[in-house]
């Protein structure tokens, strides 16, 4: 294991693996890129994992996806006995090899394993914290909301809390995402954000929680925030930042801008980072996933603002800046390579 190495999250993780797996089934992998494969699936327990997961679902839902192919298929035969010039014409525009044909049909069987993927790995665990939430957003959603003691949420895509008001406390319990509050002063009554692992207490302020996984990022715009996780505790200041991840509280950090509370506005705005790290960003504001298939356009360095109202507009930047393919598949799944 290199001495620098650092595990990714969970999140970037899966698609990582995703990916990999995808891409060792093309007809066209290279020994290069088994090789790479190996040195990442050896890099830490949790690639390992994660690819795993990856495979076993795939032999459990292989059955269902080569029916919807078979589908497909049969319904295409259909389409082409009824309508051979506009079919003929269509694939002038589009094909005209039959390697590249035969390619496109291999994606297409792992479009329908995506869209099954999906569902299962994706959509089942966010419906469970809706129910148990009194306000949530979708994918790509924003939603504010005036509490009855003057206090006011703004959440974030993806989100689902819960609030639990009382006499003396007020509780915020945020089940997953990412939530802004402004909170009405009020000294007897404090106003806590419970993320599971860590809380943010606050009288009178202005900061953003988030929530991924096990992880909790707090950052203030106004006023200050304790932040409370195990016995110990940070008192974190206007422009300061804190972090709860890996099991520990992290040491309080200045912030040059507050470009983390960028989505109020409706942008997300990257420094130097990777692709994977841009497109796991990105990809909570989708319905659907965009997968980067080359492990080396992966790696790619990315910096740029994006809009995150139109998701169209950030593949086609990302696509230009890095000369890179999109491949669109059903369920909004979009393959870079």
């Amino acid at each position: 294991m290199p001495e620098n190495f650092q595990p990714a999250t969970s999140a970037s993780v899966s698609d990582q693996a995703s990916a990999w797996f995808a891409r060792l089934q093309a007809d066209d992998v290279c020994d290069e890129e088994r090789r790479r494969f190996q040195i990442w699936y050896q890099a830490h327990p949790l690639h390992a994992e994660a690819y795993e997961k990856t495979r076993k679902l795939w032999s459990l839902l292989q059955m269902p996806a080569e029916r919807v192919h078979q589908r497909l298929q049969t319904e295409n035969s259909c389409l082409e006995a009824g309508d051979q010039e506009i079919r003929r014409r269509s694939a002038d525009r589009v094909v005209n090899s039959p390697v590249a044909g035969r390619r496109n049909m291999h994606w297409a069987s792992l479009g329908c394993l995506g869209l099954l993927l999906m569902f299962a790995g994706w959509h089942l665990p966010g419906q469970l914290q809706n129910w148990r939430s009194d306000y949530h957003t979708a994918a790509g959603q924003q939603l504010s909301v005036d509490l009855e003691d003057g206090s006011r949420l703004t959440l974030n895509t993806d989100t689902a809390l819960a609030v639990h008001y009382g006499d003396s406390l007020r509780k915020i319990e945020l089940l997953r995402g990412e939530a802004y509050f402004e909170v009405a002063p009020n000294k007897s009554r404090p106003f806590v954000v419970d993320g599971g692992q860590a809380t943010a207490r606050a009288v009178g302020t202005a900061y953003g929680v988030r929530k991924q996984g096990d992880e909790l990022q707090v950052v203030v715009s106004e006023g200050t925030v304790e932040v409370a996780a195990d016995d110990l505790k940070a008192s974190v200041h206007a422009a300061e930042q804190v972090d709860y991840r890996e099991g520990r509280l992290q040491a309080v950090a200045k912030l040059d801008n507050l470009d983390a509370l960028a989505w109020r506005r409706q942008q997300t705005v990257f420094h130097r980072q990777t692709l994977t790290n841009v497109l796991q960003e990105i990809n909570r504001y989708r319905k659907g996933r965009i997968v980067a298939v080359n492990p080396k356009l992966a790696e790619r360095v990315v910096n740029g603002v994006f809009n995150n109202g139109d998701p169209e507009a950030v593949v086609a930047a990302l696509t230009t800046t890095l000369q890179a393919k999109a491949l669109r598949m059903p369920g909004d799944l979009v393959l870079l390579y």
